[in-house]
């Protein structure tokens, strides 16, 4: 599937999960921080020396503006993946996207079944009370 069409169908799938448009916003801000970590490490592992030294200045330099912002992020995947590079910030992000409804189903699922009764479910919720990690979630799903 082309990576714009499937993206456009995760955002989608997103909004049908409950996801507002401000959410959705921070899932792609951090989608694309996910995609960067990921380009960084490749250029660390591929790179020469001189690209390497290109990057380091890139993103040392100041950004003022969110077209700069932006035009520093093509850079990076530019540098990275060359013609490919609009298609691999749309595969990184997009696979981001896909965790992120497979995980917000799956805790869907354990939701209903917790509400159903489901011994098991009960047993899960219970025993991440007071859990930082859990007690996050349930904020983030709190505000959708």
């Amino acid at each position: 599937m082309n990576p714009n069409i499937e993206f456009e169908e995760l955002k989608k799938q997103l909004f049908e999960l409950g996801f507002n448009e401000e959410k959705i916003n921070q899932l792609l801000d951090l989608a694309l921080e996910d995609a960067i970590d990921i380009v960084i490490a490749d250029l660390s592992e591929n790179a020469d020396e001189s690209v390497l030294t290109q990057l380091e200045e890139l993103i040392q330099t100041p950004i003022n503006t969110q077209q700069e912002a932006i035009d520093r992020i093509s850079q990076i995947f530019v540098k990275a993946y060359g013609d490919m590079a609009e298609t691999k910030k749309f595969e990184y992000i997009n696979q981001y996207l896909r965790d992120v409804i497979e995980d917000a189903k799956s805790i869907k699922e354990q939701m209903e079944k917790y509400q159903a009764g489901d011994p098991t479910a009960v047993a899960a919720v219970q025993s991440n009370i007071g859990d930082p990690d859990a007690q996050a979630i349930q904020d983030f799903i709190d505000d959708k």
